[in-house]
């Protein structure tokens, strides 16, 4: 909200925007500024509202609020952790707050467009996510040793994976697109590059530096790895057609 007029923007989310307002009842809301010109419009918006309710009071005390009648049903908050009044507002909404499943949350994220990373890849499904946006790449992996990784071309977001040539760079690379897609998953052994395309077209590279196997005597399951993403829309990743948006330490370029 930097910049904006707060005044007119407040009042357009709580009267055109909001689907409904919880509206936290104390002596101190009571009291603010803010909250009475939120109060002002939620409750114009509520006038208008003839078939439901919009205002969804939710009491700290018994403070006596302007509009808000006493007949109306109201959540006792000091009766209810914060957790069940979570519950029961995703529940008006519609939502159950656990119907996603745990491993389907969302992977790690470098969001630079070069740099190192390194995860754990018996978590998440394997998934770790490169870029952002539509330069995203959500790369999937799996077991296939301490020396060599399955990378797949399962996750939404990644339409094609192929292996560069053994000994190449990503600096090598000067025609992406001409290397063999057509499987589904391929093993990379450390130094080998896999080249990754999005479904905007985007390419990406990504050099295996290291491969830690928790069944080989490590701590955990590792992956290290160097990448590049091309957002010039070419598929040359050598010096004179690499992508230039990034900063040369992988700085993230501001594109959202």
């Amino acid at each position: 909200m930097w910049g904006k007029d707060l005044y007119a923007h407040l009042s357009d989310v709580y009267l055109n925007k909001a689907r409904y307002t919880v509206m936290f009842i104390s002596k101190f809301y009571k009291a603010k500024i803010w909250p009475r010109h939120e109060r002002a419009a939620a409750q114009a918006r509520a006038l208008l509202e003839e078939s439901r309710e919009y205002i969804l009071p939710a009491r700290f005390d018994d403070t006596d609020i302007p509009g808000v009648l006493p007949t109306t049903k109201f959540v006792d908050l000091r009766s209810l952790q914060p957790v069940e009044v979570a519950v029961l507002i995703c529940k008006k909404l519609g939502r159950n707050p656990l119907a996603t499943k745990a491993h389907d949350l969302p992977s790690p994220q470098a969001r630079a467009f070069s740099g190192e990373a390194s995860f754990d890849y018996s978590s998440f499904n394997g998934r770790f996510r490169i870029g952002s946006g539509q330069f995203e790449f959500e790369t999937r992996w799996s077991k296939g040793g301490d020396r060599a990784i399955y990378c797949y071309t399962d996750s939404p977001s990644v339409r094609a994976v192929a292996l560069a040539p053994k000994g190449a760079t990503i600096t090598d690379i000067r025609g992406g697109s001409k290397l063999d897609f057509t499987s589904r998953a391929r093993l990379a052994e450390i130094g080998r590059v896999v080249v990754i395309q999005n479904h905007h077209g985007v390419y990406a590279a990504l050099q295996i530096l290291d491969i830690k196997d928790d069944s080989r005597g490590t701590a955990q399951d590792l992956l290290r790895f160097r990448y590049r993403i091309l957002a010039n829309g070419s598929d040359d990743f050598s010096a004179g057609g690499a992508d230039t948006s990034a900063g040369a330490n992988g700085e993230e370029r501001p594109h959202d």
